[in-house]
């Protein structure tokens, strides 16, 4: 464990320390039941093998649009993907923005009807700027 800790980077050790000061003691001795999610890492982007969920609810897919608008704007970017959280107590927050849209994974990860998905997000984005 000494080892992991120093070869983590910065970025890296910030998300441990805030992981660390999550835990409570009795989760440390604690051995998840069968069937239960146990998170072992804290990325959980696509390119790190986390699954595609499409099936949000109105009212969530609303309150993320907000969001990300808010963050978008906030910054002056066109054209970026937008990675959101909702932390137990505190809601949605921005992880970060991204300038590049990267959708090999989630094109991977749902076939033809992720590449034609992915293909109406570019035209649009496309025509949106051409239109300026």
């Amino acid at each position: 464990m000494a080892a992991r800790l120093s070869a983590a980077t910065p970025e890296d050790m910030a998300a441990i320390i805030q992981a660390s000061a999550e835990l409570r003691p009795e989760d440390l001795g604690r051995i998840p039941g069968k069937g239960e999610a146990a998170a072992l890492q804290w990325k959980h982007n696509l390119g790190q093998g986390a699954s595609a969920d499409l099936k949000v609810p109105e009212d969530m897919a609303s309150r993320l649009a907000k969001v990300a608008i808010s963050a978008v704007d906030a910054i002056g970017m066109r054209f970026c993907s937008v990675d959101i959280i909702d932390v137990e107590g505190e809601g949605l927050m921005v992880m970060e923005v991204n300038g590049g849209v990267m959708m090999d994974s989630l094109m991977s990860q749902m076939g033809e009807s992720g590449k034609g998905l992915a293909a109406e997000l570019y035209e649009a984005a496309v025509l949106e700027a051409l239109s300026r």
